[in-house]
């Protein structure tokens, strides 16, 4: 029997041609273009989704209704607005002071090196 362990593996992984999206491609569906042909076709999605909440509230049904709810919290949630309180709002940008006479501990390093051959 042979040990085939430190043999390379053929045909897994790596490039393989055509493989892939072409170069300067988008993606294949945008969001904006999900949401206009729902509106197209039925109602605005967020009109659409308010109804089916209602509806999921009328029929008493807890767990969609959580499920809902985790949604829509969570889109108000990413769409929150950091306040930054550290630079109370200033940009911030590096300000670098640099003193006009030579640091004390310059000046007692040698001006020229010697080296023995």
């Amino acid at each position: 029997m042979e040990n085939n362990q430190n043999l390379p593996k053929r045909g897994r992984g790596g490039k393989r041609p055509g493989g892939g999206r072409k170069q300067g491609s988008t993606n294949k569906l945008s969001a904006q273009t999900l949401l206009h042909e729902i509106a197209k076709r039925d109602k605005p999605f967020a009109i659409g989704l308010a109804e089916d909440y209602h509806n999921a509230r009328l029929s008493g049904d807890t767990h969609l209704i959580m499920k809902y709810q985790n949604m829509i919290l969570n889109k108000v949630v990413a769409d929150k607005v950091d306040v930054d309180h550290t630079s109370m709002g200033e940009r911030l940008s590096a300000v670098f002071q640099f003193p006009q006479y030579e640091l004390p501990d310059w000046n007692d390093i040698p001006k020229t090196i010697t080296i023995k051959e």
